[in-house]
């Protein structure tokens, strides 16, 4: 077995579960694979921090200095997994059979860690240390739950205290080793409606939350899509409204007084959240309008001189041409991650890594091993090749 292929193995077997929600499981948080990750990076004598979003839920900070740490390269995955509650294969097994790893993580995004800091360890082992580039390893908790590792780091001026500011970022996920330089945002909103409870034999008596509901459904199914479809993306397509929970009622012989539903928009980056939120407001005054989670979309340009060296690493790879080639390796994505805060803070960014969305979240969650490895050589070719 290879070196990253034993790492990712360890790794799987780090329960790291995100505890918001049903884990499926006791062993959650991401204290332990923190302390793993701080350790690993530790012998590469590398400057480790831990910091504590949340009791025992860190983000682990490595720092490799350069001789000058002119610029500053992040390699971010996160530390946490979804929840392994219906799995169908030992979820905690890091099991290699028919060419693959298997268990919960391997491709979301345990392979894409495990890569990051198998190329750390070879560029430390081999003595190829940039120059002028520190490349700083960020493990971030809790981006299953609305990134909020991320969302703590840069609200902290973690950087900002060091004097430093980031030239790149790359949040690791499992993206066929292609380059999201564009992905959807998402603003989750809870919709409310209030009437008044009364006798379910007398209704006329009450006022029924859920049937005031029915006008707002309406508009979030139909009109409210309508009104944006005339945005339309070249890699991302058209913004899209989904409602995706509904509560109201208490028991069977009582008229409702309350109601709520919840709306997953996935925005394109052109987009202003706050002008679908006060749309909404308009539209719907009959109703109380809650954003439960607002995170932005990726528009990272695609002549970032660290786009193009990565694109140009895959196209001599691929061995396709340098120039136009590399644009082959350039892509979008529905989904949102840890990148997409990091650009919002200044810090231009992908997200990037081996193994395939796809089988993100799955009950078999598995990584082809010839992937893993060709993305630990991709981002050994990456450090490398700075300056």
């Amino acid at each position: 077995m290879s070196f990253v292929v034993e790492l990712l193995q360890e790794l799987i077997r780090i329960p790291s579960v995100n505890p918001q929600g049903n884990p499926g499981t006791p062993h959650v948080g991401e204290g332990e694979i923190a302390r793993f990750a701080g350790d690993f990076l530790v012998r590469m004598e590398m400057e480790v921090e831990m910091q504590f979003a949340e009791k025992d839920r860190p983000n682990v900070l490595g720092r490799l200095k350069s001789k000058t740490s002119r610029r500053h390269l992040l390699l971010g995955p996160h530390l946490d997994t979804v929840s392994v509650a219906g799995m169908t294969i030992e979820p905690f097994g890091g099991e290699a059979r028919d060419g693959r790893i298997w268990g919960r993580g391997a491709s979301d995004t345990k392979g894409s860690m495990a890569a990051m800091l198998a190329a750390i360890q070879r560029i430390v082992s081999e003595k190829r240390l940039p120059e002028n580039t520190d490349i700083w390893f960020i493990g971030l908790m809790g981006e299953e739950s609305g990134n909020d590792g991320i969302a703590y780091l840069m609200n902290s001026g973690y950087f900002q205290k060091k004097g430093i500011k980031p030239d790149f970022g790359i949040a690791g996920e499992p993206t066929d080793l292609k380059i999201v330089h564009r992905h959807k945002g998402a603003l989750w909103l809870r919709l409310r409606t209030r009437g008044r409870a009364c006798h379910g034999s007398r209704p006329d008596l009450g006022d029924n939350a859920i049937l005031k509901m029915r006008r707002a459904m309406d508009y979030v199914a139909s009109e409210l899509p309508g009104a944006y479809a005339r945005l339309h993306d070249h890699l991302l397509g058209r913004s899209t409204f989904a409602l995706t929970v509904m509560r109201g009622g208490s028991k069977v012989n009582i008229i409702p007084d309350i109601c709520e539903i919840e709306v997953d928009h996935r925005s394109l980056p052109q987009e202003s959240h706050a002008e679908v939120y006060d749309r909404i407001k308009k539209a719907l005054p009959e109703c109380e309008v809650e954003i439960i989670s607002d995170r932005p979309g990726l528009d990272t340009p695609a002549d970032d001189p660290y786009v193009q060296r990565l694109a140009g690493i895959l196209a001599r790879r691929a061995g396709t041409p340098v120039g136009d080639g590399a644009a082959a390796f350039l892509t979008g994505a529905p989904w949102f991650a840890d990148c997409s805060l990091m650009a919002k803070g200044g810090i231009p960014s992908i997200a990037f890594g081996p193994g395939s969305i796809g089988q993100a979240h799955t009950r078999d969650e598995f990584i082809e091993i010839a992937e893993l490895e060709k993305g630990a050589e991709v981002f050994f070719d990456l450090l490398t090749a700075l300056e």
